[in-house]
């Protein structure tokens, strides 16, 4: 870890723990601290030259969108100081694809398949009838082994079954297309998320953290729904824009 720099106490008439929160981002992305820990809050908020009350807000702030964790007798670690990926929503590209664009390694850490009966919203996204079959894939994917996307995919058995699972490799959107035609076009629903239990499992995220929620219905060549997913993604690792014009 490079060497701590004492930081320069933050000037008067801004909102103290907003700028605490942007001086700590800026001294975190200057000292590479990425899987170090910041110094311990007092003498934190003295180099800061602010109240322990408004380091702790821009801290907590901080630890809701994933950029560190407070652990007991440990201290405030780093979790990571920068996105490191972004996509536009114009296009549909799969999360390998995005991955791969941006030069790193896309992976698997977590895969569980199981078949199961269609509720009522997955019928009604899937266009088929409650009790209808299909195959359900989770997975946690990761960017040079970070997790960062955890989705859950459900998919008439029709299209996919447990014999295919050794066969997707890394890119369902690839292997869907080369079995039943190219999908090209998808809805998609883009919400804020508060990471639950499991996903805070998942991706190894406090509970609480702020998340992005993507939810996608695929349409194959013909026109019907062949592939329901819900995708959270973590916000401190990937970005999405879209590009809007006249």
């Amino acid at each position: 870890m490079k060497t701590v720099k004492t930081l320069e106490p933050i000037g008067n008439g801004q909102s103290v723990p907003s700028r605490a929160y942007e001086r700590i981002m800026e001294y975190i992305a200057a000292g590479d601290l990425a899987g170090g820990k910041l110094p311990p809050e007092t003498a934190l908020a003295q180099q800061l030259g602010v109240s322990r009350t408004a380091l702790r807000e821009a801290l907590q702030r901080m630890e809701s969108e994933g950029y560190i964790v407070r652990r007991r007798r440990v201290g405030t670690v780093v979790l990571a100081n920068r996105l490191k990926l972004d996509a536009g929503l114009e296009r549909l590209n799969s999360v390998t694809q995005i991955v791969q664009g941006a030069g790193m390694t896309p992976g698997t850490a977590f895969r569980d398949w199981r078949r199961d009966s269609a509720n009522r919203l997955i019928a009604q996204r899937l266009g088929i009838s409650i009790g209808d079959p299909v195959s359900v894939m989770e997975r946690v994917r990761t960017a040079d082994g970070t997790p960062f996307c955890y989705d859950i995919n459900f998919i008439p058995t029709k299209y996919i079954t447990e014999e295919d699972e050794d066969s997707i490799g890394e890119s369902m959107l690839r292997y869907l297309s080369d079995r039943h035609g190219q999908i090209r076009q998808a809805l998609a629903y883009l919400y804020p998320y508060t990471a639950d239990a499991i996903v805070s499992e998942r991706l190894g995220v406090p509970v609480g953290h702020l998340l992005m929620l993507l939810e996608h219905t695929h349409y194959a060549p013909d026109g019907n729904p062949m592939w329901y997913s819900r995708t959270f993604h973590r916000s401190d690792v990937i970005s999405f824009h879209i590009i809007r014009s006249l």
